[in-house]
């Protein structure tokens, strides 16, 4: 069905390709009163507008106005090609006219404009005559008329603009149409069809302007159009034919004349028809590709719509897996939540240890004030890097060890008097000292200057053994981090 389906798309698509517009000609005939008159939106054509028609002129008044949109003349074109308006830029083309057009004759004639280009271009038969210098823009409310100028009917109307003669085929369209489609539009003929091409912008239409309601002598001619086609709804009862009479013998001088007002040759026409039937036969060529294409295509989304079939059995066991994880889930979540309220219990008393901390903080910070200030006052030299030693890393200094400082080098200062201070007399000492406050001692304090391979003296073992003394007191309650060992070291400085 689906195949069908594409197939007829196709084939539709190519048939409308090639199809023409089935309307008719239809013509307006005018006297010196008549005109059409009416309020159009001109939304669309505020900067950009092409007015085309064909008209027969039999005027004799001075300026046969067919065309008009007001005030005055930001649109207007007459007949004779006298004045030509476009947003209110005019110019005189009857010279340029007179020479392709007889008065009397069928002639075709395009107004094409836009603020883009900025001119406004003037075409008879196809051929320009002439351009207008023209950037403004056109007004919208205003009145339009056919067949007159809308100054000349109130308050008083006047003869001197009215056209007299035929019009057909008038279309008002939202776009500058170019020369060569202007040209295309011509060579179709009187009786030719639309132009498809620019049917999107062709806004205000010849077959809606014939519905539009008339003032004086206005009217329209031939029912069956100006060059209609064969009433096909009494073919059944349409016996005697005029193609059959065109082939019956004639007497005297009766000979055949072509109609060539109504459109191209016959010639033309054959050769009209054999360039759509070639562009016909190109396009159902690609469209088969197109098939071929689409078949081929289509295979393959049989083969994958088995695959999605499978898959989409696997999708649905997952599916019905994942429900089941789901309830665990929420069960799991259920617990979670339980997990939570402890949590924000918890984390309730965690602020409140945190606020003790705080207050222990706060203590700490105010004993290493105190210390700092006495470290400044006192101005000696101590061991800090003793308190990189596992003992006292990290630690707070409590009283025990306060006191343990302060008694470090108790019991062998005293011992070291009249020796001298080298390395291996303090590899020896360190051997020898079984003391309990042998691993509190800060050896290191015996390689700088002021003791290395120097004879201890009394004094030295007085200020080892005093070093702590005023100090240790100071940092009790302190807790030894390294940033607060490297803060020491730089007060003592």
């Amino acid at each position: 069905m689906a195949m069908f389906l594409l197939v007829a798309l196709l084939l539709y698509t190519v048939l409308a390709a090639t199809a023409s517009y089935s309307g008719r000609s239809k013509a307006l005939n005018f006297t010196e009163t008549g005109y059409i008159i009416f309020t159009p939106d001109m939304s669309l054509f505020v900067n950009k507008m092409s007015v085309c028609m064909w008209l027969r002129d039999r005027s004799s008044s001075p300026y046969p106005t067919v065309f008009n949109y007001g005030p005055v003349n930001q649109v207007r074109i007459d007949s004779d090609g006298g004045y030509i308006y476009m947003a209110d830029r005019g110019g005189h083309f009857q010279s340029e006219l007179a020479r392709v057009v007889t008065k009397g004759d069928w002639y075709h004639m395009c107004l094409s404009w836009s603020t883009s280009s900025g001119s406004a271009r003037y075409y008879v038969n196809g051929q320009h005559l002439g351009t207008l210098t023209s950037r403004g823009t056109l007004s919208t409310g205003n009145k339009m008329v056919i067949g007159h100028h809308s100054s000349y009917i109130s308050p008083g109307f006047s003869n001197s603009n009215s056209f007299v003669g035929e019009i057909s085929d008038l279309n008002v369209y939202a776009k500058e149409l170019t020369a060569e489609e202007v040209k295309r539009m011509f060579s179709g003929g009187l009786c030719g069809l639309w132009e498809e091409e620019n049917e999107d912008v062709r806004v205000l239409k010849w077959e809606d302007i014939l519905k539009l309601p008339r003032t004086g002598s206005v009217k329209r001619m031939f029912s069956g159009g100006l060059c209609g086609l064969w009433e096909e709804e009494n073919e059944d009862v349409r016996v005697l034919k005029w193609e059959d009479i065109l082939k019956l013998p004639r007497t005297g001088s009766v000979s055949e004349v072509g109609l060539d007002q109504c459109g191209p040759t016959p010639q033309e026409l054959l050769e009209e028809c054999e360039r759509r039937r070639n562009e016909t036969s190109r396009q159902l060529s690609e469209s088969l590709k197109v098939l071929e294409n689409v078949r081929a295509e289509l295979n393959t989304t049989l083969a994958e719509k088995e695959y999605l079939t499978e898959k989409l059995a696997e999708t649905q066991a997952e599916l019905n897996t994942t429900l089941a994880e789901k309830k665990s889930l929420t069960e799991t979540l259920a617990e979670m939540q339980a997990d939570l309220n402890t949590s924000l219990a918890e984390n309730e008393s965690l602020t409140e240890t945190l606020a003790e901390k705080e207050i222990q903080m706060n203590a700490t910070m105010e004993n290493l004030q105190e210390a700092l200030e006495e470290i400044k006052r006192l101005n000696r030299t101590w061991d800090w890097d003793m308190f990189s030693l596992d003992e006292y890393l990290n630690k707070t200094v409590s009283p025990d060890m306060a006191e343990q400082m302060k008694s470090s080098w108790d019991g062998i200062s005293d011992m070291m008097i009249g020796f001298t201070i080298t390395d291996q007399f303090i590899k020896f000492l360190r051997h020898i000292d079984t003391d309990e406050y042998s691993d509190l001692r800060p050896w290191s304090m015996l390689y700088t200057e002021k003791y290395l391979n120097k004879m201890f003296t009394g004094e030295m073992a007085e200020t080892l053994s005093t070093m702590w003394d005023g100090i240790s007191d100071k940092l009790v309650g302190i807790t030894m981090t390294e940033k607060i060992i490297e803060l020491l070291k730089y007060v003592q400085g």
